[in-house]
């Protein structure tokens, strides 16, 4: 039997970055900026044994904001910052696409975007999820409905401090 895996599930805009230049639609590592106290909610969930996977719906690149080599610069921006702070994520997934997008080949209704859980899904074919012990944080109603959907803990972030959150969330459980 494969040990169980603990996933803490973060959204990205809105939870770790707070920048809502554009309507909230990041895909450019001069918009992006960090939350207080979210490589340090990171490191501390990686150190609790947590998997940290971020999932998030990019859907600017089907509306023509940005496009999808703009949103691996960001990641990769986003992984470097984190190792430069002692920690990282394990994964990160995201859906490029929307049924009402511009470009064509990203125009469409897709599995991968939340609130469905195809994001979960590629989580649970690299790991044994630990549903029990896992959770999403979000600050949108269709990250509630994810993790509804995965059948694990949701978490309604409606703070100024991912650190704090995570903390009164984790220790409390």
């Amino acid at each position: 039997m494969k040990k169980k895996t603990k996933i803490a599930f973060l959204d990205r805009d809105g939870v770790i970055n707070s920048s809502q230049i554009n309507n909230g639609y990041v895909g450019f590592i001069k918009d992006f900026k960090w939350i207080k106290g979210s490589k340090k909610a990171i490191k501390y969930l990686k150190s609790k044994e947590y998997k940290v996977v971020i999932v998030t719906n990019q859907s600017g690149v089907a509306r023509g904001y940005f496009s999808l080599r703009d949103v691996y610069k960001l990641h990769n921006y986003l992984k470097f910052e984190l190792n430069k702070f002692g920690t990282g994520v394990d994964k990160i997934y995201f859906c490029p696409y929307h049924k009402d997008g511009i470009k064509k080949k990203y125009s469409k209704n897709s599995i991968l975007r939340k609130p469905n859980i195809g994001m979960y899904k590629l989580a649970e074919k690299k790991w044994n999820i630990d549903k029990k012990n896992s959770f999403m944080i979000g600050d949108q109603l269709t990250d509630m409905q994810f993790a509804k959907k995965s059948q694990i803990r949701g978490y309604m972030f409606n703070s100024k401090d991912l650190y704090s959150f995570v903390k009164k969330k984790i220790d409390f459980n």
